[in-house]
């Protein structure tokens, strides 16, 4: 009867409950499901590689493009154009060079020199240089196109002239001709 005494206590005079006294039923796992968890979990993980396998793949083909497009350009136009060293992290008193051929020249402060390839870089790389030198080639082809058309209006006028000057001599009676008369 004491057992029954002790029960009748209040909630507020109890101790707290010890939580190993109190077990829930466990239920048995089956082995079934855990293997369908795990096989469906594997699916997932081959998607997901190969979705991740495909934008790379998808990356490296823009880049590519990206490449043989900026290439076409810059080798018509024989532009090399500096590149910012902080993009490299590099000092400051590093330079890099672009060339034509988008491979880029490196000089380092103690005097190394190194040559990468456009290509050797990562997407977040390959950006910032584009970014870099897009408003430098647009300058250089500005002056380009100012430089030609400076020349081309010089050789139309030179060419008018040369032209006024063949038809007088087309014109011109010929010292026979005057002295056959």
């Amino acid at each position: 009867m004491q057992s029954a005494e002790s029960s009748d206590t209040t909630p507020s005079d109890a101790q707290a409950p010890e939580t190993t006294t109190v077990s829930e039923p466990q239920v048995p796992v089956d082995p079934a499901d855990i293997n369908a968890k795990t096989l469906t979990q594997l699916n997932t993980l081959m998607e997901e590689s190969l979705q991740i396998y495909e934008l790379e793949d998808q990356k490296d083909t823009v880049i590519g493009d990206l490449h043989n497009a900026l290439k076409v350009i810059t080798s018509f136009l024989s532009f090399s154009t500096p590149v910012h060293p902080g993009i490299f992290n590099l000092p400051s008193d590093s330079t890099v060079t672009m060339l034509p051929d988008l491979k880029l020249i490196i000089k380092l402060s103690n005097g190394k020199t190194e040559i990468k390839k456009f290509t050797d870089y990562s997407p977040e790389i390959i950006t910032q240089i584009v970014e870099y030198v897009t408003p430098q080639l647009l300058e250089l082809i500005s002056a380009q196109k100012a430089y030609l058309a400076e020349k081309i209006t010089f050789l139309r006028t030179a060419t008018k002239q040369l032209s006024t000057i063949s038809q007088l001599k087309e014109n011109i009676p010929t010292i026979s001709d005057s002295k056959e008369e």
